[in-house]
């Protein structure tokens, strides 16, 4: 099999990239995720309260941000060729919990649990193909309490999930540009993992940082000023040297891009 056959079978319509809210895969993933150009987002808290505003700036309703935030997600799934999907549960803060309290972690996973799991099965493909999809959960890394909920879930049901899909965990960006907050993100990702063994796969940017920085700025209630580098969204380590996005996964052969 040569590379483009390789690449054209790892790639499925079926890939499912979930994020807890509105932007965390195109922050973290978004330029794999352009690359590969299919599959489905799956938001599983997409009503939403936090836009960027200047102090003293009036709070705008939760549902003119959810409308806003979901505007934003489609216009980037419909760049890189993704269909939109949502478990359609409120964020933790918008339920009036802080949003890096992980005491509200084991509640949130009660409330989350049946529905993720639901949308994920739903999702799966029937008949079950030879070659399974991909799911992309995030790591965690940042200690916010919806993207640690959705990290412990997808762990929690990790062997019936892995029989339909392989499993792959990203590095939460921007929060892993920070090297303290990403080596403790790491450390709760490998302790809540357990004992597999997860390799790390980079996919750097190289000609298409100003690709990745177009797609952040599709998500402009987010910022005050648009990023002008991708420093902030790629990982705080030397490996590689470079700008990049990250996965972590236990399969023998990682994803392609």
């Amino acid at each position: 099999m040569n590379s483009a056959e390789a690449r054209e079978a790892d790639i499925s319509a079926a890939d499912v990239y979930l994020q807890p809210h509105s932007d965390d895969i195109c922050f973290s993933l978004g330029a794999f995720a352009d690359a590969r150009h299919r599959g489905r987002l799956l938001t599983v808290f997409p009503t939403a309260g936090y836009v960027a505003t200047r102090p003293g700036a009036a709070a705008q309703p939760v549902e003119q941000v959810t409308r806003v935030r979901l505007a934003e997600d489609q216009a980037f799934a419909d760049l890189c060729g993704l269909e939109t999907k949502t478990v359609d549960l409120a964020g933790a803060s918008v339920l009036g919990h802080p949003s890096f309290d992980l005491g509200f972690a084991d509640d949130n996973a009660t409330r989350t649990r049946g529905p993720l799991m639901a949308a994920l099965r739903a999702l799966a493909p029937q008949p079950a193909p030879r070659s399974r999809p991909w799911l992309f959960c995030p790591s965690g890394i940042g200690g916010h309490v919806d993207h640690v909920t959705v990290l412990q879930l997808i762990c929690s049901h990790y062997e019936d999930l892995r029989g339909i899909y392989r499993i792959g965990f990203y590095e939460d960006l921007h929060y892993a540009a920070d090297p303290a907050g990403r080596r403790a993100g790491l450390d709760r990702l490998h302790r809540i993992v357990g004992d597999r063994a997860l390799a790390r796969h980079a996919f750097r940017y190289n000609g298409r940082a100003g690709r990745k920085l177009a797609l952040i700025a599709l998500y402009r209630s987010q910022f005050l000023e648009l990023p002008a580098t991708v420093a902030e969204f790629s990982p705080a380590t030397s490996l590689p040297p470079a700008p990049h996005e990250a996965i972590w996964t236990e399969e023998p052969d990682g994803p392609v891009a």
